[in-house]
């Protein structure tokens, strides 16, 4: 097992370590927007009560197969504390050691003179880090070391000892202040080829702010489908259009699949639809050695949190996929890791129970990340508050991919409801996204959260690729745009408003004692 997930996971060693202090509390769960007039009333699109449902149309009695082949299969192992401890002491590294280690790392970077010397001592900085997490608030305190890094990623004429130093600060935590007026994020549900529909309103949005989604936002956060979005968006830097013909593509090699060749899949690995066709995909259009925390090397790139949910633990837990470390001090309510795969980051995201296999992260199991929270909203601003603690948030725009509007005036009078009705009610609620709406309507003030979810004709399979059912679906978010285009209009007029004359001198200020060694963590 890698080191940094047995230091995650073992907290006497990591955070009563290092840590002064630790960021914790709950947040609450995302989701929708307005509602229609008359005696309907807009609901969310039950996310995994459409896998269901699908996986229902496609086998006659899937319930049948849940369990074949499982006498076979090796079910996933979760260490108890005790196995933990021991692969500890086997390989103990003593606190002492690993802090004078850092600071060895710390000295030879200073005291390097050439830049392929400095190049390799913060590269091996790096790597320190990501073995032991802990060890930034070590860096983060030498204000001398952020100085230096900062010197390099601004004046330093090697592309790669600039790139080296910026992953370097944001591995220990350093990150650079909001592009506008304070911090704008972009939150992007999942939904399968509904994603389409998101993306008529984030074009729209691309359009109105006449920069790409990459330059409007300081961080992006996608689950599923999102989760895949916001990858091409961010990392790729593709344009909203580039990004719909690569998802539409996507899409159609997945899911044009047939039902006997599904049966089969569902039969020996409980996956309806290709998963190495998926991974080969994936790693064809992200590239197979991209890790998460080299996307940070690029200049300007927003940091990106990609969810997926734990499954193998007591309860469902959300892991964050992220191309950022928190500040020292400031960690997570969340698991999470940097240095993974980018395409193995988007395969956990996307991973539909039934749709396709579960992903082993070491002695973890990870699927879908809307089991957890198919709104994410209410995670990424947990998650940009602890990026940026002293900023505010100027915009936050939270996607949804669809949902249907329900009758109220005619709601049958049954005296009980069936077996498969109570388990899609539990799945509507579990993955509810309009819900975290609400809530996260309530704690932001107006005119800083927008939330768009178009509204859809018809309950549209996360797997639809029939041409008239898409250019159906279309239709549907065009139609929502138009109607919701003052929104949408001012959400992207406060996207690229600039930073006021205050916050310019107060960041000049701020940028100027850290270069000249009077770096202090947030």
């Amino acid at each position: 097992m890698h080191r940094s997930c047995l230091i995650r996971q073992t907290e006497p060693f990591t955070r009563t370590l290092f840590s002064s202090s630790t960021s914790n509390g709950g947040v609450p769960t995302p989701s929708g927007t307005q509602q229609p007039t008359g005696a309907t009333v807009a609901t969310s699109y039950g996310y995994f009560a459409d896998v269901f449902k699908s996986f229902v149309s496609k086998v006659e009695n899937p319930l049948n197969y849940l369990n074949v082949g499982s006498s076979t299969s090796k079910e996933p192992v979760v260490e108890t504390k005790a196995q933990v401890i021991q692969k500890l002491n086997e390989n103990r590294v003593s606190r002492s050691e690993v802090a004078s280690k850092t600071r060895g790392l710390i000295k030879k970077i200073l005291l390097a003179e050439s830049a392929q010397s400095r190049l390799v001592r913060v590269r091996q900085l790096s790597e320190h880090i990501m073995d032991f997490p802990p060890t930034r608030i070590v860096a983060a305190q030498n204000a001398k070391l952020i100085a230096e890094l900062l010197d390099m990623v601004l004046n330093d004429s090697d592309t790669n000892l600039r790139e080296e130093s910026r992953q370097c600060l944001t591995l220990i935590g350093v990150h650079p202040a909001p592009k506008g007026r304070g911090v704008n994020l972009l939150s992007i549900d999942g939904g399968g080829t509904r994603g389409m529909m998101g993306l008529e309103v984030l074009e729209q949005i691309e359009s109105l702010s006449g920069k790409k989604i990459c330059d409007n936002f300081d961080m992006i956060c996608g689950v599923s489908t999102g989760g895949i979005i916001a990858a091409l968006l961010t990392v790729k830097r593709y344009s909203v259009k580039e990004c719909r013909e690569i998802y539409m593509d996507i899409s159609r090699k997945l899911f044009s699949q047939g039902k006997f060749q599904g049966g089969l899949g569902l039969i020996w690995k409980h996956s309806y639809y290709n998963t190495t066709l998926w991974i080969n995909i994936l790693k064809e259009i992200i590239g197979e050695d991209v890790t998460l925390i080299s996307t940070s090397r690029k200049l300007n790139t927003p940091r990106l949190a990609v969810i997926a949910s734990i499954v193998n633990l007591p309860t469902i837990q959300p892991y964050i996929f992220r191309n950022y470390d928190h500040p020292a001090g400031r960690d997570s309510h969340y698991r999470g890791g940097t240095e993974h795969p980018l395409w193995t980051a988007i395969q956990a995201s996307a991973a539909a129970p039934l749709y396709f296999s579960e992903v082993k992260l070491d002695n973890l199991l990870l699927q879908d990340g809307g089991v957890y929270a198919n709104n994410p909203t209410a995670i990424a601003y947990h998650e940009a508050k602890l990026l940026w603690p002293n900023e505010k948030f100027n915009c936050v725009v939270s996607v949804g991919n669809g949902r249907t509007v329900a009758n109220i005036e005619h709601v049958p009078t049954l005296s009980s409801t069936s077996f498969q009705d109570k388990l899609l009610k539990i799945i509507d609620s579990a993955t509810d996204t309009e819900g975290v709406h609400i809530n996260v309507h309530d704690m932001l003030p107006d005119k800083v959260y927008y939330r768009f979810n178009p509204y859809m004709t018809y309950t549209y399979g996360l797997d639809e690729i029939d041409a008239d059912k898409l250019e159906q679906m279309q239709n549907d978010a065009k139609l929502y745009v138009r109607r919701n285009s003052e929104k949408i209009e001012d959400a992207s007029k406060i996207l690229i408003q600039p930073p006021t004359i205050n916050q310019k001198a107060q960041r000049y200020i701020k940028s100027a004692l850290d270069l000249r060694g009077f770096y202090k963590p947030a």
